[in-house]
């Protein structure tokens, strides 16, 4: 393992310093915990990373980009990981292709114990149009997940009436997804509206660590920003995952519309979705960055979807920055919405080896049984 400055969140037990959290933690370990299997299950190819046990990837201070992965080793059965599954755009699913959003949830569903699948996490445009038939056919595979692997949905600009820059309201995603099952949930920390699901925190397990998973709206406000800060600083010692639709560009820079204005010189930046955004109603990946993820040390991960390359039609891509103390946070975006079949189902597979302090990071499509190879799809980074 690499060393590194700064404190240790990711696997070490969280402070219980904080009121009522030794008993909430004894409930979530309780009623979360998922099941653990030795071996992957029979039949399923072996992702194209090792086992847990391989050489660590390397990186600096801030480093990545498109096509910028550590390496992998190989080893036998895994001895102490578990998983978590990144949904990219399915938007194209909802609206064309509904079988592919059904292969990705019973892959889910028939791995979660084999691969010991902690939770999903969906990277936003649920949908393609905010309309009933699209909502419907998400919420039919995504509800397939219910009570079985907690998942955490993004609002993406395509959930929306409209972008959801201009007017947040307009959206059907509290019909199909209510937030009062969540919020009966023992891990729930709260959301920025009540009774909305758009933008909300929670306690998820990995293994028997909690982390802190906080879903941000596309392009999110101030108010959104500060609540989330108020949110991560209540649990400086407990690791966090911050989960929004548009934070990076497919080349792995972060959205950033002062460095680059324009739309050619980086594309679909939240800023570019309202001629006249309101006073603190939009922010992008670099002002997320400043405002919140850059100086609370808690978080770790940031993973985030919306993106293509007009060239390819897909994104993947990683950056690697460093906190004040130089604890690392990884940025990763992925999405494959451009290609074939609206993305041909291809999912993150985010494999977390605590023992070798490692993330490992493989990209499998369920309903054509392919997993991608090249190194920005297929990577390991230090945690």
């Amino acid at each position: 393992m690499t060393g590194r400055p700064g404190r240790r969140h990711a696997w070490g037990l969280v402070s219980t310093k904080h009121t009522g959290t030794t008993a909430l933690l004894s409930v979530l370990l309780a009623v979360t915990a998922v099941g653990c299997g030795d071996d992957w299950a029979a039949g399923e190819p072996p992702p194209p990373i090792g086992a847990c046990g391989g050489s660590l990837g390397t990186g600096g201070a801030e480093t990545g980009g498109a096509g910028t992965g550590g390496t992998s080793g190989s080893g036998g059965a895994p001895a102490n990981f578990f998983t978590v599954v990144a949904l990219p755009d399915t938007q194209y699913y909802a609206a064309l292709y509904p079988y592919v959003f059904e292969s990705q949830v019973k892959w889910i569903l028939d791995q979660r114990e084999a691969r010991r699948i902690a939770f999903v996490l969906h990277e936003g445009d649920i949908v393609n149009g905010d309309v009933s038939p699209e909502w419907e056919v998400a919420s039919r595979a995504m509800h397939k997940l219910d009570g079985v692997v907690p998942y955490v949905l993004a609002m993406g600009n395509h959930d929306y009436l409209s972008s959801g820059i201009d007017d947040r309201s307009g959206t059907m995603i509290n019909q199909y997804f209510p937030l009062a099952p969540l919020a009966a949930s023992p891990g729930f920390r709260g959301s920025f509206a009540p009774d909305h699901i758009e933008n909300t925190a929670q306690f998820l397990m990995m293994g028997d660590v909690p982390w802190l998973v906080i879903s941000l709206e596309f392009g999110p406000r101030d108010a959104v920003l500060a609540w989330a800060d108020g949110v991560v600083k209540q649990y400086p010692d407990m690791p966090a995952l911050i989960v929004t639709h548009a934070y990076q560009s497919w080349d792995g820079t972060r959205y950033d519309h002062v460095a680059k204005p324009t739309f050619a010189e980086q594309p679909y930046n939240p800023w570019q979705y309202s001629a006249s955004p309101p006073p603190g109603g939009v922010n992008d990946g670099e002002e997320m960055w400043r405002k919140l993820i850059r100086d609370n040390e808690s978080i770790r991960l940031v993973i985030n979807g919306h993106t293509f390359n007009p060239s390819t039609g897909d994104a993947a891509a990683t950056l690697t920055s460093s906190h004040p103390s130089g604890a690392l946070v990884h940025q990763i975006v992925a999405n494959y919405q451009e290609t074939a079949l609206g993305g041909g189902g291809y999912l993150r597979v985010m494999q977390f080896c605590p023992d070798q302090h490692e993330l490992r990071v493989s990209t499998y499509s369920p309903y054509l049984d392919s997993w991608k190879q090249d190194p920005a799809n297929a990577f390991t980074l230090p945690l």
